[in-house]
């Protein structure tokens, strides 16, 4: 049977992601901080190290499917929590600038500490909601990718995600089983928000089928009014 580590090396490997010592001694403090905090605040609910590598860390890498995270990239994870997938790709991709955003304040400590601990450079915890940041200067229009993991319906994601890119980014969303209908929602927002779906690729990994990848390219400036004021993109999806 294979170890956690194993299963997260071999995984990643076969999208193109190389995952040495160095990376997996950040993985390994990386779960044990996870491990220790979901006590405090109930970070994630598979807190068993297997399932902490299969379904969160090798999942979060999967965002590699649809962006080439190579070089000095400008990335925004919306909705971090726990760190996912913002924690793991900064892990696999160290040259990246990574931005993570979570509107609750418990959180965003564990994610500073993380940083910490494992010496990420070129790191920022914001603590806020997604719908101000999108108005601050310092953070609209200004990233290369935006990336989101189990966080809301597409067409809501896209009105957090789409002001925050810069023409020509990409939005990179990992979602679930059943997506047709998510997209057909999501339809109207693109066309307001400036956003071309750009394509949905399925994977799996082991114990887990079915799930997708989808990508959206900024084509257009979003409007000035968007993202709406905190909590009417959820209660009024686009």
């Amino acid at each position: 049977m294979e170890t956690a580590e194993k299963i997260l090396v071999r995984g990643a490997k076969e999208i193109g992601i190389q995952i040495g010592g160095s990376e997996l001694e950040k993985f390994k403090l990386y779960s044990q901080l996870i491990k220790k905090w979901n006590e405090k605040i109930n970070l994630v609910s598979y807190p068993d190290e297997e399932e902490l590598y299969r379904l969160h860390f090798l999942d979060s890498l999967m965002c590699g499917l649809g962006f080439d995270f190579q070089g000095n990239c400008n990335v925004i994870d919306l909705g971090s929590g726990a760190g996912f997938p913002g924690v793991p790709l900064k892990i696999c991709f160290p040259e990246l600038e990574v931005s993570m955003v979570d509107a609750r304040k418990k959180r965003t400590k564990f994610l500073q500490l993380v940083i910490n601990d494992l010496h990420l450079k070129k790191s920022l915890v914001i603590w806020d909601r997604l719908e101000n940041i999108g108005h601050q200067r310092e953070h609209r229009g200004i990233y290369d990718c935006a990336v989101a993991r189990a966080l809301a319906p597409l067409n809501v994601l896209l009105e957090y995600a789409m002001p925050l890119l810069h023409q020509g980014g990409k939005f990179v969303a990992l979602k679930g089983f059943n997506i047709e209908e998510e997209i057909k929602e999501a339809d109207n927002a693109l066309q307001i928000l400036g956003g071309r779906l750009e394509k949905v690729i399925p994977y799996s990994y082991p114990g887990e089928r079915g799930r997708h990848v989808v990508i959206v390219e900024k084509i257009a400036v979003t409007p000035d009014k968007y993202p709406r004021r905190a909590g009417v993109p959820v209660k009024r999806p686009l």
